[in-house]
């Protein structure tokens, strides 16, 4: 009896005691004592999963969409640093994975061996800690030793703010060999839960100075669906002297709330600008996409800036920030003296607003096949109730331009920005929703990522929309013209991949369409496809940047 891997029979109990549900292993050598272990424990779903960047990606979404630890197993040596891009965005996005590498014992590092590389803490930057286990837990120190490191990193893992572990296990030969039949009753360490919240003087001195403000800016960055946010954005969006600006990635609408920043600010000129500056700016979570608007505030600085409700606390994203305020936004902002302030700070934006849906509604009625439309299309034909998930570059930037749905519900990664795993982030979120979700993409951040499709779990209610206009169109819309003429497909990548053989390779349904007027059509087909099928539209990248540059100069007036 091996009682030496008493340590590693341990860790899936110590997981599923710590309420962890799915683990997605990928297959290797060296982690062969973990995969018996996870597998051996019924409580878990295991997934396996070949390719470890699409898996950590793909573990990232099921996260996202439970809000729940989620274990990554992988083997040791390169398939490690294979999790890295993941892991960083979970880190960014407050994300709990577990992260088991297995490993070589201290004495075969740089030793010339197979598969080795330093592991220890290799993902330095993008975790909250790194814990390495024992080689051994044949005595009880070590095995108790063991017990509470896994332990400490999944607790840490989910405490608040949550994020990425990495628990490193390194082993010794033989690997191929049975565990110990029996679990030792391993310690579970939990953190409690527990509220944050001003001092009473503190809200008292905030209450204050709220009401010597005439010019409030509420900014929402990037949030999972909230029904208490949305009634106090709301309720905030409805006080004459507070404007509230929430992109679709907030998950937050209303009628008097600019859900489309980008197009708000790009129609103002220099000099109308400065009537839209605020006094009081007020930030809740995340980063905002929005670059008009974070130009916008770094140019009309507000008096005083309060942040809530992040995880990275002196974030200066808008170069003016003053005070830092923990606990919920929710709870604080509901105990201002809403009222209190004669303003008409907000109908001003209300104004400019309504004058923005205008020349929105004319310039998009008349777009020929194009990026654009495919947006417009698919946000007015998809079911109410259906999950958006918007790969990076293009494909977000254009749905930003559209108002809000509060029927739907948007996601894209952008705790890194990278295109690299959103097409497996998208599949994992749909394969634990199991709920109607459509990814929309453009042709190489599909195909950057086309091992998102590359396992079993790929459920018929994942809908795919490519965006094929044949390269990373991104750059004619934000590079000098005549500057990158000559180097331009370095950067727009133009390639011959046949997508539609590769879905099919894939398993997966096809459908394509290249006209305005089967365009509609096409759309309504893929949202009622019975199996998980990817739509290809074929857009011309010249008319997009002609058609994005318009829309701009058209809503400028």
């Amino acid at each position: 009896m091996n009682h030496f891997r008493q340590g590693i029979k341990n860790i899936p109990e110590i997981c599923a005691r710590h309420g962890v549900k799915k683990v997605i292993i990928a297959p290797g050598s060296r982690n062969a004592p973990l995969i018996f272990a996870f597998t051996a424990q019924t409580e878990l779903e295991c997934l396996s999963m070949t390719d470890e960047r699409s898996a950590a990606y793909f573990a990232l979404g099921i996260a996202l969409q439970t809000g729940e630890p989620v274990a990554l197993v992988c083997t040791s040596g390169t398939a490690v640093l294979n999790f890295a891009p993941a892991i960083a965005e979970a880190y960014y996005q407050n994300l709990p994975l577990l992260v088991f590498t297995a490993d070589r014992p201290a004495e075969m590092i740089d030793q010339a061996d197979g598969q080795t590389l330093r592991q220890a803490n290799i993902y330095a930057n993008y975790i909250k800690a790194s814990f390495d286990l024992p080689v051994d837990s044949t005595l009880d120190v070590d095995l108790q030793f063991s017990d509470r490191q896994v332990s400490q990193a999944i607790d840490t893992a989910v405490s608040y703010p949550q994020g990425p572990m990495q628990i490193n296990v390194p082993m010794r030969e033989p690997i191929y060999s049975a565990l110990p039949e029996t679990h030792s009753n391993p310690k579970i360490i939990k953190t409690i839960s527990a509220d944050i919240f001003p001092t009473k003087q503190s809200l008292e001195n905030l209450q204050q100075s709220w009401t010597t403000f005439d010019k409030k800016m509420v900014v929402f960055g990037v949030y999972s669906k909230n029904e208490a946010l949305n009634t106090l954005a709301n309720r905030l969006a409805n006080e004459p002297d507070v404007v509230v600006i929430a992109e679709n990635l907030t998950n937050i609408s209303g009628e008097r709330i600019i859900t489309r920043p980008e197009s708000f600010f790009s129609s103002l000129s220099a000099e109308e600008k400065a009537n839209y500056k605020p006094d009081l700016l007020i930030t809740i979570g995340h980063s905002s996409i929005c670059k008009q608007l974070k130009l916008f505030l770094r140019d009309h600085k507000p008096t005083e800036q309060w942040q809530m409700e992040t995880s990275l606390p002196y974030i200066d994203t808008y170069r003016s920030l003053t005070t830092l305020i923990p606990g919920s936004a929710e709870e604080i902002l509901n105990k201002m003296p809403f009222g209190k302030t004669e303003s008409g700070y907000s109908e001003v934006f209300q104004a400019q607003n309504q004058l923005i849906t205008k020349r929105h509604d004319a310039f998009v009625a008349n777009a020929p096949l194009s990026d654009m439309s495919v947006v417009d299309n698919l946000l007015k034909l998809a079911p109410k109730n259906t999950t958006l998930h918007l790969a990076n570059s293009t494909s977000v930037r254009w749905t930003q331009l559209f108002p809000t749905r509060d029927d739907l519900t948007y996601f894209c990664n952008r705790g890194t920005s990278g295109i690299d795993g959103s097409l497996s982030t998208a599949a994992g979120f749909a394969y634990a929703s199991k709920q109607p979700t459509v990814f929309l993409t453009g042709d190489l951040s599909f195909i950057y990522d086309s091992n998102g499709l590359w396992n079993n779990y790929t459920g018929d209610n994942l809908k795919i929309m490519v965006l094929n206009n044949n390269g990373g169109n991104i750059f004619r819309f934000i590079g000098d013209k005549q500057l990158m003429e000559k180097s331009l497909d370095f950067f727009t990548t133009p390639h011959k991949v046949n997508i539609k053989s590769l879905v099919e390779a894939y398993g997966l349904d096809y459908l394509a369409c290249d006209t305005t007027e089967e365009l509609e059509n096409k759309i309504e087909n893929l949202l009622v496809s019975e199996k998980a099928t990817v739509l290809e539209i074929f857009t011309d990248s010249d008319l997009n940047t002609e058609n994005y540059k318009g829309y701009f100069k058209n809503i400028k007036g």
